[in-house]
């Protein structure tokens, strides 16, 4: 069996929902795209606003998930509406993902809740909110129009790798097989984290863990990545960075500076960073 979604399995404060979602992502064989538990952090002018789960698809496009423990959905429209517009005030900061002021990848939003029993009775006027026996079946009635060949710049957004890349006017490309079009592509796919990098700076293991690679492969980006998001869940938690190159000190503190800025809005606390 082929596992078409790649699911990065981070930290939130839902273990029993959050397992329950990536085994069912995981075990699916009709979808595809990137699932993320406990990602991405974004940064509002209250502070980190941490999302429970995300699903970004080439078919569906975004589909943000509130996970509810137990048998009490509580305000779950207020919190699927709160998640979706400050999601969007993110993605709208990127101007391919934009047609005049309109974002071109569609927000959806799914409160989900195992533990609740006949869900539906709860949806309506567009909420919805599910368990295991109707996710799939509300994954389907899902709004899925959006421009075709945005799904690289999406992640990237999120992933918050745009946020280094150097050339930020927009490449016009006229041909798809001209050697505009070929950087372009070679452009969108560097701007990505692929899957092993995904996992690398979001997944945590007990103990020390090492960033390896050769040369060029992204180890700089993904270790910066990974102490900024550390240090945007767990603020208190004092995180040590080890690295081999004394020159590169500058290029970290600018990175992990960058990063948990958009993550949180503020600057790191370098005191436990």
């Amino acid at each position: 069996m082929n596992q078409n979604v790649t699911v990065v399995r981070g930290t939130n404060e839902k273990p029993a929902s959050s397992e329950a979602i990536a085994n069912f992502f995981a075990k699916q064989t009709r979808y595809h795209g990137q699932f993320f538990v406990g990602y991405p952090i974004i940064g509002t002018p209250e502070g980190r606003y941490p999302i429970d789960a995300l699903w970004v698809s080439p078919d569906t496009g975004i589909v943000i998930f509130d996970l509810i423990e137990g048998k009490d959905p509580g305000k779950f429209q207020e919190r699927q509406d709160d998640a979706a517009n400050k999601l969007e005030a993110k993605l709208k900061a990127h101007r391919e993902l934009m047609s005049k002021r309109q974002l071109l990848v569609p927000i959806n939003t799914i409160s989900f809740a195992p533990a609740i029993t006949n869900p539906s009775r709860f949806s309506g006027d567009g909420y919805f909110l599910c368990n295991l026996e109707n996710l799939e079946e509300t994954l389907d009635q899902l709004h899925r129009e959006h421009e075709n060949g945005l799904y690289e710049v999406t992640l990237s957004a999120i992933q918050n790798i745009s946020t280094i890349r150097k050339n930020r006017t927009k490449r016009i490309v006229e041909r798809e097989d001209s050697r505009g079009g070929k950087l372009k592509r070679l452009e969108d796919s560097i701007a990505t984290l692929d899957n092993i990098q995904g996992k690398a700076v979001i997944e945590t293991v007990v103990g020390v863990q090492r960033i390896r690679g050769l040369a060029g492969s992204g180890k700089t980006i993904v270790l910066a990545l990974k102490a900024a998001y550390l240090h945007a869940q767990h603020p208190e938690w004092r995180i040590a960075v080890t690295f081999n190159t004394r020159s590169l000190k500058g290029q970290f503190r600018r990175l992990i500076n960058t990063f948990s800025i958009e993550q949180t809005g503020e600057e790191p606390d370098w005191e436990n960073l």
